[in-house]
């Protein structure tokens, strides 16, 4: 059967046009899997869902982590250690608190992403380097200008799962990812005399409200917690 160029050309844009839809096809099932991993995560996670977050216009004392990741006792190498940098502050009434701060005074908890159990936890750890402008003999008067700052360190006996250290900064399932909510969260708590509850801070709080990746949208990217260091 002799076919003329016209028919060949039809031919050859249906095999075109059938592949095509056949690539988009593959290419929406692999997009709807990331899709339901971020739709996955909500406020019900176990690991975060009995964890307090004092409110946008709370004004009494916060805390708030700045920076948190692991690296060797010195640049020649030595023992890895995982350390945590807060701040406490206050936005109306000054706060007083004894210096040194209690022992014991600070817990620590590593969710993993995505409602995948917990990484990393430990209580009773005493904060040290102390630091405020507001410190005069034995105690600490803490205001919106100065704050409190200290570093506590996570110990090695605090990881569960088989987790290592790299993997409390790596987020999952998208190594290098520039969503917030693919890295671990870190909750940090730190308790005083002087305090009427305990303090807490949270890198990142999933939504129980629908989100839009609930209803099919892909993931809004953000930018990773910026209190992960290596």
């Amino acid at each position: 059967m002799n076919l003329s160029r016209r028919s060949y050309a039809l031919i050859a844009a249906l095999v075109l046009g059938l592949l095509a839809l056949a690539y988009a096809g593959s290419r929406g099932a692999r997009g709807g899997g990331g899709g339901g991993d971020a739709a996955t995560w909500s406020a019900d996670d176990p690991c975060l869902k009995d964890v307090p977050v004092p409110p946008v216009e709370y004004d009494g004392p916060r805390l708030t982590g700045l920076a948190h990741g692991y690296a060797s006792e010195s640049h020649l190498g030595g023992r890895m250690r995982f350390t945590i940098d807060a701040t406490i502050t206050t936005d109306r009434r000054p706060l007083a608190l004894r210096t040194p701060l209690a022992p014991g005074s600070v817990s620590v908890r590593v969710c993993a992403p995505h409602g995948k159990g917990l990484m990393a936890q430990a209580r009773g750890l005493s904060p040290r380097s102390v630091k405020g402008a507001g410190a005069r003999s034995g105690r600490i008067r803490v205001t919106r200008a100065d704050p409190l700052y200290f570093t506590v360190e996570l110990p090695r006996s605090a990881l569960r799962n088989g987790y290592g250290m790299r993997d409390l900064v790596k987020s999952t399932p998208k190594p290098g990812s520039n969503d917030a909510a693919d890295y671990p969260v870190l909750v940090l708590t730190f308790t005083d005399p002087g305090l009427d509850k305990p303090l807490v801070s949270v890198s990142y709080k999933p939504d129980s409200a629908p989100t839009a990746q609930a209803l099919g949208a892909p993931p809004r990217a953000a930018r990773p917690p910026s209190s992960t260091r290596s």
